[in-house]
């Protein structure tokens, strides 16, 4: 049995086939099945001791009527999609960098039954059962350690707390950002944290739509100190260092 057809057959099963009563007998998620494992084929490339490397963090872009055909089995599809993705890429050979993710983003543009995959290698995240093994030389930004960390607050509910633990975190709203914000007012490469070997952290804003606010004032670029309060699309988050 192929890696679609074991992945349709899980689907039936799944919610006590209340996919089928959702689509109406036609299971419109394998096509977006099909359609990641295409995008991950054409995206593969040969890195080190002939290891092929594929992406890890797809988007499925689709309107907002398709949208909402998923909505309540969202988090169930996207899991199902992600091992799809990983059982495929066991029987090719080949190796994700960090843990697959699937997400779904709303287009209004995009028709009834009209859908786009784009995908990004993203590192840093913990590998998940589909993961297989990583290229032999490191990649990105060297990360910072213990002390030298500091950190944002992202007030919540749930408040959260992130860890500058690499020369550079991207905030933004796309699947290729450090720190991800499900903000319709942040762009998807937003701003970038920056820690210098001395410690020091900067915020650059990466030309933003909304702009980045700190302490009330949109900035370009600054240091921050602690308590500083950062402002990016409607969240806020308060720059702490690694000594409070």
């Amino acid at each position: 049995m192929g890696v679609l057809q074991r992945f349709e057959r899980r689907l039936e099963g799944l919610v006590e086939g209340a996919f089928a009563r959702v689509f109406g007998g036609v299971v419109q998620p394998v096509e977006v099945a099909a359609a990641l494992q295409r995008e991950a084929a054409d995206n593969k490339q040969i890195v080190g001791q002939g290891r092929v490397l594929v992406p890890n963090a797809f988007v499925v872009e689709m309107g907002s009527s398709d949208l909402a055909r998923f909505a309540e089995w969202e988090q169930a599809l996207r899991d199902e999609l992600a091992a799809m993705v990983g059982d495929s890429a066991r029987e090719q050979g080949w190796s994700f960098i960090g843990q697959v993710t699937v997400l779904f983003e709303q287009v209004d543009e995009l028709g009834v039954g009209v859908f786009r995959v784009r995908s990004s290698v993203a590192t840093g995240a913990t590998p998940s059962p589909a993961h297989l093994t990583a290229p032999s030389h490191p990649t990105g930004p060297a990360r910072l350690t213990g002390a030298e960390q500091p950190r944002l607050v992202v007030t919540g509910p749930p408040e959260r707390v992130v860890p500058l633990d690499r020369e550079v975190v991207v905030v933004g709203r796309g699947v290729e950002a450090d720190l991800r914000l499900s903000d319709t007012g942040v762009s998807r490469s937003h701003a970038e944290l920056r820690t210098a070997a001395s410690g020091a952290v900067r915020v650059v804003d990466l030309g933003s739509t909304n702009g980045t606010l700190v302490n009330g004032q949109r900035v370009d670029d600054a240091v921050l100190v602690d308590g500083d309060r950062l402002v990016i699309g409607a969240t806020a988050m308060v720059f702490r260092t690694a000594s409070r």
